[in-house]
């Protein structure tokens, strides 16, 4: 019940029809068909004062987008099932997510977050001690531009509350020794094998590492108000 008044209060910040949000979304800004790009989706971080670069994927597949808010927090976004793995074009999957350290943070506390988020979903990977976020978008059937931005906006918006449930708490994020970058174990990202399903697993997390070492209590998630 909370999900869906957190999701209806989004919707009507941002001027969005609920019953338009479930399908096609006509808008100025046109529509997504059933599948999407890299460059459509750096246009739409763009529209949020978000930078991002195209960064090749180190298990292989589709590059990754590296996107930065304007208050130094760092998310990917992933392309999946794309028509055109090596310029991440024609996409029928995109998996929103980020990474911290789990340092000070209890089961309880996940449990809690995976109840109250929007759209988010948060699990411990324990051989790096890090905290894994994301949120698969999935284009078959047709989603509009303005669908495909406040998901990444209700996405943006958990992390925040997150982040500032953990200032609060004053709960460590630092690690105690800087993970090895090119360890080879299971991952968020998909397998390289374009034959298989695209379930966001893989075998390297070396980005979710860094990802996890840059964002810091003192990171801000928030995108700006329209």
């Amino acid at each position: 019940m909370n999900k869906t008044l957190n999701l209806l209060a989004a919707l009507a910040v941002l001027g969005v029809s609920p019953a338009l949000a479930q399908n096609k979304l006509p808008s100025a800004g046109g529509a997504l068909s059933d599948s999407v790009s890299a460059t459509d989706v750096a246009a739409m971080l763009g529209e949020y004062s978000i930078g991002s670069e195209l960064r090749a994927n180190p298990a292989g597949g589709s590059p990754s987008l590296v996107a930065t808010t304007a208050g130094g927090a760092k998310f990917l976004i992933g392309f999946f099932e794309c028509a055109d793995a090596a310029a991440a074009s024609g996409c029928k999957q995109a998996m929103i997510s980020t990474a911290q350290a789990s340092g000070g943070v209890a089961f309880e506390d996940l449990n809690s977050f995976n109840g109250q988020s929007s759209v988010t979903t948060v699990v411990y990977e324990p051989t790096n001690q890090i905290l894994i976020f994301g949120r698969n978008v999935f284009l078959p059937g047709g989603i509009g531009r303005e669908n495909f931005k406040l998901q990444v906006a209700l996405f943006l918006g958990d992390m925040q509350q997150f982040v500032e449930g953990r200032r609060a708490s004053t709960k460590s994020v630092s690690f105690t020794e800087t993970p090895k970058l090119k360890s080879k174990i299971a991952s968020i990202t998909a397998p390289a094998d374009a034959d298989q399903p695209a379930v966001a697993i893989g075998y390297d997390r070396a980005m979710e590492v860094e990802l996890a070492i840059s964002n810091s209590l003192d990171v801000n998630f928030e995108t700006p108000k329209e």
